[in-house]
């Protein structure tokens, strides 16, 4: 019952995503805040004082994010580079054997027509980061198992 009312809940928030970014005053705030959240759910898994955390936040530059897409400017190129930095990153914080299903997820997204690229760049985004909390949380249970 709870994974059905957290699918429903996903595919609801999914649904609206795709209609806001349609809709023709499109809701900026909105998309900056799920761009850094994406930043916020990838840096928890590094430690503040690493080498890591720094280039994570420095190429999650939201200013720069809110810029181009309050001035109109995110181009194509823009965004396929934001998608192929975000599933980079996630690659290189999670275990190896789930780098076929990011790859999978990131050409899904590239596929994607422009016009509807963002929302499925986030759910995209947020799935593959929801199975890095996931392997997070079974290695933390195991290793406290061992304790």
């Amino acid at each position: 019952m709870e994974k059905q009312i957290t699918e429903t809940f996903k595919k609801a928030f999914y649904d609206s995503l795709e209609q806001a970014v349609m809709d023709d005053k499109v809701d900026y705030d909105w998309l900056v805040r799920l761009y850094k959240e994406l930043r916020e759910r990838l840096i928890k898994f590094v430690r503040k004082e690493s080498k890591l955390y720094n280039q994570i936040q420095n190429d999650f530059d939201d200013e720069f994010f809110e810029m181009l897409i309050r001035n109109e400017v995110f181009d194509y190129y823009s965004m396929r580079k934001l998608i192929i930095n975000t599933f980079d990153w996630i690659m290189e914080l999670q275990a190896p054997q789930r780098d076929e299903t990011t790859k999978n997820a990131m050409l899904k997204v590239l596929d994607t027509p422009y016009n509807k690229i963002v929302p499925v760049f986030i759910k995209e985004a947020n799935e593959c980061l929801d199975l890095l909390d996931d392997d997070m949380n079974a290695y933390l249970l195991s290793k406290s198992a061992q304790l």
